[in-house]
C-alpha cells in the first residue's frame, strides 16, 4: 500500500513574480525534505505552468507507506519551520490523501 499525500498552494503575491520568488522559496525548503525525512518515500514539486492567477502556484506530491508515514513526516522537526514559512506566503491550500 502506498498513501499519496498531495497540496497544492495560492501563493499571496501579488504578481506573477512575487509568486515566481514565494514558488522558488517554498520548493528550496520543501525539496530537502525528500532526504531528511525517513518516512518520505517520493516527492516531487510541480509549478503551475498555466493560467495563471486562476490556478493553483505549486503542487506537492509525496507517497508514503502509510498513514502513519505521513503523520510522522508532518511532525517531523526539519517540516515543521515549513509549514510556518508556507503560512506567511500562501493565500490558500488544498489538500487530498489517498491510497494508490
Amino acid at each position: 500500500m502506498t498513501l499519496r499525500h498531495i497540496v497544492s498552494w495560492k501563493f499571496a503575491g501579488e504578481t506573477r513574480e512575487q509568486r515566481d520568488a514565494q514558488a522558488a522559496e517554498a520548493i528550496a525548503r520543501i525539496a530537502p525534505l525528500r532526504e531528511r525525512v525517513p518516512s518520505v518515500r517520493a516527492l516531487s514539486l510541480h509549478r503551475n505552468e498555466l493560467f495563471d492567477g486562476a490556478n493553483y502556484d505549486l503542487t506537492l506530491i509525496a507517497d508514503f507507506d502509510d498513514a502513519a508515514g505521513l503523520a510522522e513526516y508532518a511532525e517531523h522537526p526539519e517540516h515543521l519551520p515549513v509549514i510556518d514559512y508556507m503560512k506567511t506566503v500562501t493565500a490558500a491550500r488544498a489538500a487530498s490523501d489517498f491510497t494508490i
